[in-house]
């Protein structure tokens, strides 16, 4: 059976809002690219990071590691409520893995 769409509302500092769906095995980075990718321009222009790797999605004060599903994170689960979590975004670039 197919599994309904995970709901994320994200909330800025500034505290502007933004609802987006997802699917289940979808990553934490892939969402991040997702975010950025739909990023609004005209007055959230200036808040736009250089890339995705500057942002950071936090729900109950834990940063969501890139590589996990939303499916396998407890904090987000599928169903018509969405789960809000924060968009925080690095003032520099994150480091380079090895």
């Amino acid at each position: 059976p197919e599994l309904p769409q995970v709901a994320l509302t994200f909330l800025l500092v500034s505290g502007r809002r933004r609802t987006m769906s997802f699917e289940p095995e979808t990553t934490v980075g892939r969402v991040k690219e997702l975010v950025w990718n739909a990023w609004p321009n005209g007055e959230l222009s200036d808040e736009r990071p250089p890339a995705p790797s500057y942002l950071r999605i936090l729900y109950l004060g834990k940063i969501l590691q890139d590589e996990d599903t939303l499916q396998r994170t407890p904090s987000t689960s599928a169903g018509p409520a969405p789960t809000i979590v924060h968009l925080s975004i690095r003032a520099y670039a994150p480091p380079a893995e090895d």
